[in-house]
């Protein structure tokens, strides 16, 4: 007997998921995305946030949050100078909203996190779907073939230097659609490229036993057919 399908992406989710932190840094920080959702009961809230120990926060304190969110962490073992910060949706710009904060420096283990800076301007869920709800991009095979070749895109400036990062696992656009419709949209921190739902990505230890378990179920279900 063959996986059932719910195996088979659950399976590919872990897999991509271990591949992608790989594509989320630019030799001297890391770039995670996620979405706050404060407006829509509990959920996956992204943390750390705004007030939490060696976070420079751009965006509003106010409650009830409703934007994508992007993270940049120094990983280097100097200051870096950040100098720009700028998103497209789906190819649909999104307008410069951090730019009077730029250049800004962030300490060695530094955190910068950028949203919206006034309700609902940073919304990157209702920016440009592609997807209905019920066929959304998981950053799985089975996904709609304008998953892989549209997605967010979030461009940084750093010491002189800028970088493409790619949202492929489509978290930014809360999986191509207004995941509102689903409820929370809060998505959790993970490397920009990575997806595995809005709970994020587990530990690589946890993938790698994940995938395991998945395989050997598997051989088991087909010895038994």
């Amino acid at each position: 007997m063959s996986f059932n399908s719910f195996s088979r992406r659950l399976l590919a989710t872990a897999c991509l998921a271990l591949l992608a932190p790989v594509a989320a840094t630019a030799g001297t920080y890391a770039v995670s995305v996620g979405y706050a959702d404060g407006l829509r009961g509990t959920g996956f809230f992204p943390s750390p946030w705004s007030g939490d120990s060696g976070v420079t926060f751009l965006g509003t304190t106010a409650p009830g949050a409703d934007a994508g969110a992007i993270m940049i962490t120094n990983t280097s073992g100097s200051a870096i100078s950040v100098e720009s910060v700028d998103v497209a949706i789906n190819g649909t710009g999104v307008g410069g909203l951090w730019a009077a904060s730029f250049p800004l420096s962030l300490a060695v283990g530094g955190i910068l996190i950028l949203t919206e800076t006034a309700h609902y301007n940073f919304d990157t869920s209702d920016v440009h779907f592609i997807v209905g709800g019920g066929d959304p991009c998981d950053g799985i095979g089975a996904d709609p073939a304008v998953c892989a070749t549209t997605f967010p895109t979030v461009t940084i400036g750093v010491d002189g230097v800028t970088t493409v990062f790619d949202d492929t696992g489509h978290v930014l656009d809360t999986e191509g659609f207004d995941f509102a419709a689903v409820g929370n949209e809060s998505f959790a921190w993970r490397p920009i490229g990575g997806k595995a739902g809005p709970s994020g990505i587990p530990e690589p230890a946890s993938l790698a036993l994940l995938g395991l378990g998945l395989v050997a179920g598997a051989t088991v279900r087909r010895r038994k057919g």
